[in-house]
């Protein structure tokens, strides 16, 4: 298949009234930087965001693990001195796995317009060819992270959860008991740790349906933030737990400053055999002591009050914590995902949903199972619990003979277990499912599962 030509670095596009799309060199560096910390302000009278800025350089560095400098997505206005950037936008590279089966995602990210070119379509122009380029790269989806509803106009489905926290208040925290000490500490992470944080990510892997895959660069590169001064502007570091013996018995990564109240934290995983009652008292004592000592974004940022976990709507520090050590918690927001070839990604995927059926009441069916998209269909034929076609369909003119009927992108949240069937059916009038062999059918293909896909 060919390679759509907004995927290629020589692309170049004349939009009209003297604006150009095209994708970015290391040249453009400051222009992106200046453009972002302009933009992700919440008032125009304040300074220009630092963390955007520092954060650009860092994309286009050539060291970034997800992109490198030719891969923001821009549009400049040639009539202004300097053709100066107006909008852009970066495209990540990562890969993920779906029950433990690997396929490409491409994330967009810093999606930025200047306030005075908004609502001239050009985010979409931008969208176009960043998927153009992340097809090109043979992934088979796209997912963000991003403000409520817009991404929505582009072919995105909110299908993943993103965050969630628990809140421990530093008033709950248990003091150190007298005349002892603490078991555990806190130290930086070194590249002799990274075959262990690997191991010690892995361990949640099964517990989550989608899991993204973190390379051997990605951890050099978050161990590399602590002491390269090239790297300035980081959000989040990793520290390694260890005992009073020196031996580690499991990770962490924390932001590195603070922006309000609360310290977060965006992962953390115990060594096996470790036991969790034990750790968490002094693990919240240490994350306190941290939390005093990184520094405060801005002057008017309030005292160290809460440890926010962002760990999602499952993780065994919860079970641990519960009410009395974690009284507050927020529901997850969402991951937004496309994928452009629904039949191609259930191709892909086939072993996995062949195993859900095995495991099923439905195992060993064979026949058919048609399902109506609206705007096609995929018609799927079994035999003996296996794959043998997976097909486009579209429901005839007279009598629609679907076996169930579900919105294109509505299918997403159940493609990827971020909704039950039955769920569906009760939020949307146009979810059906005409029997009881094809809702026994879906049950089994797609069921709701927990997935902790790290942003």
């Amino acid at each position: 298949m060919a390679t759509h030509p907004a995927a290629a670095a020589s692309y170049r596009r004349e939009l009209g009234g003297s604006l150009i799309q095209r994708w970015s060199t290391s040249e453009d560096t400051e222009n992106i930087a200046q453009l972002c910390g302009m933009v992700f302000r919440d008032k125009e009278d304040e300074p220009f965001n630092i963390y955007a800025i520092t954060s650009v350089r860092r994309h286009m560095s050539g060291n970034f693990p997800l992109m490198g400098p030719g891969d923001y997505a821009v549009i400049e206005d040639t009539t202004k001195l300097g053709n100066p950037l107006v909008a852009c936008t970066c495209l990540w590279l990562l890969e993920w796995e779906y029950e433990g089966i690997a396929f490409g995602v491409g994330q967009p990210e810093f999606v930025v317009t200047h306030p005075d070119y908004r609502n001239q379509g050009l985010i979409r122009r931008l969208f176009e060819m960043v998927h153009a380029r992340s097809e090109a790269e043979g992934h088979f989806a796209q997912a963000i992270t991003g403000i409520l509803y817009f991404y929505r106009q582009f072919d995105y489905e909110y299908a993943l959860e993103l965050e969630g926290r628990r809140v421990t208040y530093l008033s709950l925290i248990p003091r150190t008991p007298e005349s002892t000490t603490e078991p555990y500490s806190l130290r930086e992470a070194t590249p002799e740790d990274i075959p262990l944080l690997m191991e010690l990510y892995n361990r949640q892997r099964s517990a989550s349906m989608v899991w993204n895959i973190t390379s051997e660069q990605f951890w050099r590169y978050h161990i590399k933030e602590e002491t390269d001064p090239n790297l300035s502007g980081k959000q989040m570091c990793v520290r390694m737990l260890v005992d009073n013996t020196g031996k580690v018995q499991g990770y962490m990564m924390l932001a590195t400053r603070r922006w309000g109240k609360s310290l977060h934290v965006y992962a953390l995983n115990i060594a096996a055999g470790v036991n969790w009652q034990a750790v968490v008292p002094s693990l919240l004592r240490m994350l306190q002591t941290y939390g005093m000592q990184i520094p405060k974004v801005g002057s008017d940022v309030l005292p160290l009050h809460e440890i926010s976990f962002m760990l999602g709507s499952e993780h065994p520090l919860y079970e641990v914590l519960d009410e009395t050590l974690a009284p507050f918690y927020e529901p997850p927001y969402a991951w937004y995902v496309r994928v452009p070839d629904v039949l191609a990604f259930i191709r892909h995927i086939a072993p996995a949903l062949e195993g859900r059926l095995a495991n099923s009441p439905a195992a060993f069916y064979t026949g058919e199972l048609t399902l109506d998209l609206f705007q096609g269909g995929i018609h799927m034929v079994f035999d003996n619990g296996h794959f043998t076609h997976v097909e486009p369909w579209r429901a005839p003119v007279y009598k629609n003979t679907a076996d169930a009927s579900c919105p294109a992108l509505v299918f997403l949240q159940l493609l990827f277990g971020y909704r039950r069937l039955d769920e569906l059916r009760y939020a949307f009038p146009d979810v059906r499912v005409e029997n009881s062999n094809a809702a026994a059918l879906l049950n089994a293909l797609f069921p709701k599962k927990h997935s902790w896909v790290m942003g």
